[in-house]
């Protein structure tokens, strides 16, 4: 049986702790394994604890979510980090993208979403809430450019399919292609377009109007 997602939140409001450690309680592959309180607290126990993803409030007192997510996205930590906030707005969205937040999820998502976050980040792929694809829309209508000349077709359809919420299991069967070609796609692209991950990728096929709207 493979080991369980090992999980830390980070959240400084109590009703809200409660309520996120009451759901991943009952997913039988998560395990909650720290509770931080404030951003500064949150760097500290992720050293002391290495999880694999954080769920990391944006509004936190002595150091904000979009702080905590760029110190932990880094080494020596590297770790996959979901984003949570009670609003959403576009340049914070944008904000925590581009510090390497692996999703961003509201408060009022239902818990199988947060859960499915959760996932989608440990295995590499990129969530946004539906709530919140709107202001990736919105964005990108404000500030779109043209992808540049060296992206050839196939990296521009697998931007739109990354940018479209697809896995990579979905883009292999979009694409004809095997699962391991996706993957080392992807990875090319990270290289190539010099971003941390697939939610800067989707924000780029956004930006750069590949996405099927």
């Amino acid at each position: 049986m493979a080991s369980p997602i090992r999980v830390m939140l980070a959240e400084d409001d109590p009703f809200a702790q409660r309520a996120v450690e009451s759901y991943l309680s009952r997913a039988t592959d998560i395990e909650l394994v720290g509770i931080a309180s404030d951003g500064e607290e949150a760097i500290s126990l992720a050293r002391e604890l290495r999880p694999d993803v954080a769920i990391v409030d944006i509004h936190m007192p002595k150091l904000d979510g979009i702080d905590v997510t760029a110190q932990l996205t880094v080494p020596p930590l590297n770790c996959k980090v979901v984003c949570f906030t009670a609003l959403g707005d576009d340049r914070t969205l944008m904000r925590a993208i581009q510090v390497g937040a692996s999703g961003f999820l509201l408060k009022t998502d239902n818990p199988g979403l947060v859960l499915h976050g959760i996932r989608s980040a440990y295995s590499g792929d990129a969530l946004v809430s539906p709530k919140l694809v709107a202001n990736l829309l919105r964005v990108s209508t404000t500030q779109r450019s043209e992808p540049p000349p060296g992206l050839t077709l196939k990296e521009k359809q697998l931007l739109g399919l990354i940018g479209s919420g697809l896995t990579n299991t979905e883009i292999a069967e979009e694409m004809f292609l095997s699962h391991n070609s996706v993957k080392t796609y992807v990875s090319r692209l990270l290289t190539k377009l010099r971003r941390p991950n697939r939610a800067a990728l989707a924000a780029l096929a956004y930006e750069w109007s590949l996405v099927d709207r």
